[in-house]
């Protein structure tokens, strides 16, 4: 009886979707046709994607696929004035914030489960670290590939892969200013042009500078961003795609929150949304340098056989600083772990310099079309080898007072320096990968892959550079899906997955094991159904089970943790979603996910067992709708309603983050500017101003809190020549 409000809540909003859609149908009949000056978008609804696809840089057709696969438009990430990864994400129930410290680089989970920022993010189905924070001014769209996904990418989270696929060249003019929030300003240049009448070379460029004051006062920064994208088609049989994205962005960070007081008598600060920890003026920005770089060459060396050569790198720099809000040491200089139930909080000057994070891939193969066995087979075979490096020195981690949530203190910063940079992981992945999609006949289609990778991996002292732990082990990444059309416009599939995701390296600095966890195997069962309701329309309905060994943090000593790796976690759920261009006038986009991340077999802590993971709601959906004002055929007004669960905020479950609705609102009108297309838009998140719990993570054993934004506005303007 729980969960029945919730159940009521998702019910009506499709009842009501159901309604609209009726409504709108029967007056789409009488109206006269709809007339936009311009170039119009794809809308909210995309056909294919790239990271399902053999290898994870081929496209394929999301109708026939056996997995679940989440694209989010340009006209999406438009309307929503998307400005970093997670506001995007914020389009689909699956996935969430988990640990996304405004003016820090974000992390996500899917399906319940954290990214990998090593393994788990892609541009255009090439590696890059995911220690970034991604810009999107040269993005086309971004893809998210829900569950176990060793096939298309090797060792990564069993969560899912996120790719980022690049705008391509064509002739496009266009430039955008925008501002927001306390007075962010925003510009942002986007040209494209062919070379010849052939179109055999083409180029674009994108281009932004952003002055950044975020809704939280204290939090402000600065961001330049720069790319190219290359066409060079050298031949009627030979195509190669540049790509080069530079971005360096300047801004101090956020610190978290926790819970006051200890267990059981804990509670959640009453703070404002805009609540910035250690506002001083001696606490330094954090500084992200990231590049990404790659080449994709294709070769047609038959009407059936095509061979591919791609090479990726991606290199971030951070100077990783802050006021760092931590625990709290009460009257009798106890330590506890929360903040104490005053509002007292440890602070700590923290800096790490110098970090650098490189990754580099390089991929071959050939890919084909044939008949064998009287039978259509679609293949793939290649070779994949990826190189991961990371650098870093031993933190300044010093204590410099007790501050207060509603009394700030007046405290110094240590003059401790850096410790010297040294590497601290060395990490390979070789695979060889095969995939075969195989029309059994005209209604079924039977698809089967299997990587097999050797996975190296060497550890470093971080104080001293000297090797401490080593691993070199294959592994065998099967992949089997089914998928059976039961009439032109309904699929069902079943696909079994299996994976592996890199263990975690305690550090020193953080752990008192100093100790590589072993590789985590991974595997996922799913069923599921598409259907396409109309030409522009998927709807895709799936039940999963996801399963991977437990890994978590126990306070040791000092302020020091110990890493575990004991027991399981799976998750269990059931997610739907809707993309549609249901007229004319209204396209719409919604989800619902229900699921259970249950922990069970930990012996150290066996109160986490049978527990929901931290910071995963059991519920969450989200509506998005797009409607074209009738008699005003230039306007068109947008509408989102999220609504989560609630929250656990640490492994036994004892509270709960409470559950929220939010909802936004936007306006897009098109208009005329001398020769120039104008397109203006407004866009108001969090419109009644409701307090909420956007982010609950666990790092190094602690409970994290980050409050969702309370109401802003942003306004942009483009103009297209």
């Amino acid at each position: 009886m729980a969960y029945m409000p919730k159940l009521n809540r998702i019910a009506g909003a499709c009842a009501l979707l159901f309604i609209i859609n009726s409504q709108v149908s029967a007056e789409e009949a009488q109206l006269s046709p709809v007339v936009v000056t311009g170039e119009k978008g794809t809308g909210y609804v995309a056909k294919s994607a790239m990271i399902a696809g053999p290898g994870g840089t081929q496209e394929v057709n999301l109708k026939d696929l056996p997995a679940s696969v989440t694209v989010i438009t340009r006209d999406l990430l438009d309307d929503k004035q998307v400005k970093v990864m997670s506001e995007a994400v914020r389009l689909d129930a699956s996935i969430g914030d988990y640990y996304s410290p405004v003016g820090y680089y974000e992390n996500l989970y899917v399906r319940g489960f954290q990214l990998d920022p090593a393994t788990s993010f892609r541009v255009n189905g090439l590696t890059v670290t995911g220690e970034q924070n991604f810009a999107f001014e040269n993005k086309e769209r971004m893809e998210i590939l829900k569950g176990v996904s060793a096939l298309e990418v090797g060792a990564a989270s069993p969560g899912g892969i996120v790719n980022f696929v690049t705008k391509r060249p064509k002739e496009v003019t266009s430039f955008t200013v925008g501002t927001g929030e306390r007075g962010t300003a925003y510009t942002a240049v986007d040209y494209g042009t062919f070379f010849d009448e052939a179109k055999t070379l083409g180029i674009r460029i994108n281009a932004a500078h952003e002055n950044i004051r975020p809704f939280v006062a204290g939090a402000e920064g600065k961001r330049d961003f720069a790319s190219i994208a290359i066409d060079a088609k050298i031949s009627n049989q030979t195509k190669v795609e540049l790509d080069f994205e530079y971005q360096n962005k300047s801004e101090r960070s956020v610190p978290s929150l926790m819970m006051l007081g200890d267990a059981p008598n804990m509670s959640f600060p009453n703070v404002p949304a805009d609540i910035m920890l250690g506002r001083y003026s001696w606490v330094p920005p954090t500084d992200i340098i990231s590049t990404n770089a790659s080449l994709k060459i294709t070769h047609e060396i038959d009407n059936s056989l095509k061979g591919f050569f791609n090479l990726g790198h991606s290199e971030v720099k951070i100077n990783d600083q802050s006021l760092y809000a931590y625990g709290c040491t009460d009257s009798s200089s106890v330590w506890h772990i929360n903040f104490c139930s005053n509002g007292n909080y440890d602070a700590y000057d923290f800096r790490s310099l110098g970090e650098i994070r490189r990754n580099d891939q390089i991929q071959t193969g050939l890919t084909g079309n044939h008949q064998w066995l009287g039978m259509k087979h679609s293949w793939t075979i290649g070779i994949d080898e990826l190189i991961r490096s990371v650098y870093k020195g031993n933190s300044i981690y010093y204590w410099v007072g007790t501050d207060n949530l509603s009394q700030p203190s007046n405290i110094m910063p240590t003059p401790a320096p850096a410790g010297t940079v040294y590497k601290i992981l060395d990490h390979s992945q070789s695979s060889i990968f095969l995939n075969d999609q195989i029309d059994l006949n005209s209604q079924a289609k039977l698809f089967a892959g299997l990587r097999a990778m050797q996975m190296r991996q060497k550890a470093y002292e971080v104080t001293t550079g000297d090797a401490y732990a080593e691993l070199n082990k294959w592994w065998l990444l099967p992949q089997i899906g089914l998928s059976y059309a039961l009439t032109p416009q309904i699929t069902n599939y079943v696909s079994y997955s299996k994976g592996v995701e890199p263990g975690t390296i305690a550090l020193s600095d953080s752990f008192v094991n100093r100790i590589v966890m072993p590789p985590k195997q991974t595997e996922q069962y799913e069923i599921g159904s598409k259907l396409l309701i109309n030409a522009d329309s998927l709807l895709s309905f799936a039940l999963f089970q996801m399963r991977r060994p437990n890994e978590f943090s126990l306070y040791d000593s000092g302020i020091l943790y110990k890493l575990y790796q004991e027991g399981t976690v799976t998750n269990r759920g059931a997610e739907i979603s809707l993309a549609q261009k249901v007229t004319n006038r209204l396209n719409l986009l919604a989800s619902a996910m229900y699921l259970r991340a249950d922990q069970s077999g930990a012996v150290t802590d066996p109160t986490q067992n049978g527990k929901q993971a931290i910071g995963i709601p059991h519920w969450r959906s989200i509506v998005n709708a797009d409607y074209l004002i009738p008699n005003y055929e230039r306007l068109s007004i947008q509408g989102s309603w999220t609504y989560s669960s609630g929250k656990p905020i640490d492994m036994q479950n004892t509270m709960q983050a409470p559950s929220y609705n939010k909802f936004d609102a936007g306006l897009k009108y098109l208009d005329r500017v001398g020769k120039a297309q104008a397109t203006y838009r407004i866009f108001v998140e969090n419109i009644f101003n409701k307090f909420y719990w956007r982010d609950v993570s666990q790092s190094f054993g602690a409970n994290m809190l980050y409050p969702g934004a309370p109401r802003i506005i942003r306004a942009t303007a483009t103009f297209d020549f």
